[in-house]
């Protein structure tokens, strides 16, 4: 299958999200979702059905590369329409660094893309690695000198194990986006709903964009399953999250306890992913496809006929119980951004999230003995 020809019931979906983005963002969401349509039927950087997290059929992995140039087509309108203010952060010394470390970490990623396998992990590791440290080493800044957590607080008192542990936590948090990136609508929902908290906290047309377009991305990855965030698009994201949220963090915009309830699902679930196959003995590099969204997509596949319909009710359902809380309790005023007690939320979703794993692995265990037989 060199190019995705567009069937009768293609055509529809297209119509559709025209209609839709037109009606939501106007003339530029229209330009971007036919954008996105036209990377789909291109016959590089595709995806088969059986690589891709959940999804079962053939997608393009160029949706990084969608994402990028639809923030800076959104950008170049705002420009010309007159929309155009300061940057993403008050303080235009953190600006420039956040664009570096997330353009440097997305071409890795853009390049695994475009030649699959061609680069290794171990390899791809250090280069995060590297690109990250220069960008601290540039504004130390995004190293925080406390969290609020007595023996971390006394660790980052020493800049040189500071500056270590906040390159190991910022990786860590790129990989975690990356190994979660596996339903519909998912890794770009996270990230829609954290550019809208943000765009609305901070100066600027920069997370304005990124909202735009994350949330056309959503509506194009939901729809019609067709195009996915490949490598680029999540390094991408991952790698735009952990640094704008450390230059938020460091003007005291956001508590720890917060941004916590915002990302819970790829810092939770990684973490547990890690946690279970050291506890089987298995490497930690090695694949996994017992996340929370594979379990869910398994319920859902028993609701829906259609299997990109599951997919897709997967990635919203998470991102919606997760960081979609802490969506809601900004639009609430539950408490001030800046307040610690967002960590009792925290522990509210770690608390379902626990009992939803537990109760669907033994859903699938019972499905599974019953096939057998």
């Amino acid at each position: 299958m060199d190019t995705f020809i567009l069937s009768r019931r293609e055509l529809y979906k297209l119509a559709l999200m025209s209609l839709l983005s037109t009606a939501l963002f106007g003339i530029i969401g229209l330009s971007i979702v036919l954008m996105m349509q036209w990377m789909t039927l291109q016959n590089y950087a595709s995806d088969s059905a059986e690589k891709h997290g959940i999804a079962e059929i053939q997608g393009s992995r160029l949706g990084g590369i969608a994402i990028f140039v639809g923030i800076f087509t959104t950008i170049g309108f705002f420009w010309v329409t007159g929309s155009l203010g300061s940057d993403a952060l008050p303080s235009a010394g953190l600006i420039w660094p956040v664009w570096l470390g997330t353009f440097a970490i997305f071409s890795l990623g853009l390049m695994e893309d475009l030649r699959n396998n061609s680069l290794s992990p171990r390899f791809r590791l250090a280069c995060k690695g590297l690109i990250l440290m220069l960008v601290f080493l540039l504004v130390p800044e995004f190293v925080p000198s406390s969290i609020g957590v007595p023996g971390v607080d006394w660790l980052l008192s020493f800049p040189l194990i500071g500056l270590l542990l906040c390159l190991f936590f910022s990786v860590g948090f790129i990989n975690a986006v990356n190994t979660v990136d596996g339903a519909n609508g998912l890794v770009p929902g996270i990230y829609a709903i954290a550019a809208y908290i943000y765009a609305a906290e901070l100066p600027g047309i920069t997370h304005d964009a990124a909202f735009y377009t994350a949330s056309l991305f959503v509506m194009f990855n939901v729809i019609s399953g067709r195009l996915f965030l490949g490598d680029a698009g999540s390094y991408g994201i991952g790698a735009a999250i952990v640094l704008s949220s450390l230059g938020a963090y460091s003007l005291n915009l956001f508590s720890l306890s917060f941004l916590a309830v915002l990302y819970f699902y790829p810092c939770v679930d990684f973490s547990v992913s890690i946690a279970r196959r050291l506890l089987k003995g298995a490497s930690i590099m090695a694949p996994d496809n017992d996340h929370m969204h594979n379990r869910v997509n398994r319920f859902f596949q028993g609701v829906f006929k259609s299997k990109n319909t599951a997919n897709s009710a997967t990635g919203l359902s998470i991102a919606g119980a997760t960081s979609g809380i802490a969506l809601v309790g900004y639009l609430q005023q539950w408490w001030p951004l800046t307040s610690d007690t967002w960590l009792w939320v925290f522990f509210a979703q770690f608390l379902v999230y626990g009992v939803i794993f537990f109760a669907l692995g033994r859903q699938g265990l019972k499905q599974s003995v019953a096939s057998a037989h």
